[in-house]
């Protein structure tokens, strides 16, 4: 697992505190820039979109317009929010999603896959379970 600290004096902490902090776990932080970075106008929760459905699909195999298939790790999430023309998912066409390359920091990063992670409760409508995750939440 990988982690950070930040180190702050006394007065610049008590001032970040006051401020917010960094308010809600990381699947809320995730949910709140969901939103903010505009990803909920085409990443529909339940229903069909302009681009693929994310609930379910951490942890399951997800065809590909080339015709192979992905795990949807955090490898592959990570690489889709950064190069989102690197793997396109069947069905779907290519530059509809901006690349959020020098415009989303790392921390913001893993807020988001933490976030779509959270979704894997249910499969997403078309997608394969890995093998091995059947049954699994």
């Amino acid at each position: 697992m990988v982690g950070w600290v930040t180190v702050m004096s006394e007065p610049d902490y008590e001032n970040w505190l006051s401020n917010g902090g960094a308010e809600g776990t990381m699947v809320q932080q995730g949910e709140r820039l969901f939103g903010q970075y505009g990803c909920s106008t085409c990443h529909q929760l339940d229903q069909q979109g302009r681009c693929p459905i994310l609930r379910g699909v951490y942890g399951s195999r997800v065809q590909l317009n080339d015709g192979k298939t992905v795990l949807a790790d955090d490898a592959y999430i990570r690489e889709s929010i950064l190069n989102p023309n690197a793997k396109i998912v069947a069905g779907y066409k290519s530059d509809v999603m901006p690349t959020y390359v020098n415009q989303i920091n790392e921390e913001h990063l893993l807020q988001l896959i933490v976030y779509i992670k959270s979704l894997a409760i249910t499969k997403a409508p078309g997608a394969v379970a890995a093998p091995g995750t059947e049954g699994k939440k």
